[in-house]
């Protein structure tokens, strides 16, 4: 399929850093192979067929360039698409994989459509917190009382569903609402 699209097929003993490695339901030692350069200047590109709902989720922890995930029923040009997709350094999954490996949780979502919105002085603080700094530190940076930072600390906490200050940061990311 990938020689009919204008792709040079190369083995595994062939290939070099500009090599895009199609794997076709990979266990852990091909996945191991293919992050192992994920510290260097050349990272892998690699395209992955599987039905496994996980796999996308390590991929993306895998180091790589670019990357693509599809189901393992793929036609030639959807290979193609995502073998030049993963080589360009972009991420492509097929919607049913997406789908499956990206949905959130039923009661997150939930709390997603129903979560009061922050203001503008708790997202300031929320990205304080997110920093590591505690109240006293958020109370110097902005200005204000260590109650008051607190009392922010509390409400961003209760708007957003989180029992402590590491789980209010990872729902806030999650949720888009700060860059970490």
């Amino acid at each position: 399929m990938l020689a009919s699209h204008g792709h040079t097929v190369l083995s595994e003993e062939e290939a070099n850093d500009a090599t895009v490695w199609v794997l076709d339901a990979p266990g852990t030692p091909a996945l191991d192979a293919v992050a192992s350069q994920r510290y260097s200047d050349s990272p892998r590109a690699a395209v992955v067929l599987t039905d496994e709902p996980g796999m996308p989720n390590l991929l993306a922890r895998a180091g790589l360039r670019g990357w693509a995930c599809l189901a393992r029923d793929v036609d030639a040009e959807q290979l193609d698409l995502a073998v030049r997709s993963a080589e360009s350094g972009l991420v492509l999954l097929d919607l049913p994989l997406a789908a499956t490996s990206l949905s959130m949780p039923a009661t997150l979502a939930g709390a997603t459509q129903t979560m009061e919105p922050l203001t503008a002085r708790e997202l300031q603080v929320l990205q304080l917190v997110a920093q590591g700094l505690p109240n006293k530190g958020i109370a110097r940076r902005l200005g204000i009382s260590e109650n008051t930072a607190k009392f922010h600390v509390a409400s961003l906490s209760g708007k957003l569903g989180a029992s402590s200050r590491t789980e209010a940061v990872t729902l806030a990311a999650r949720r888009g609402l700060i860059l970490l």
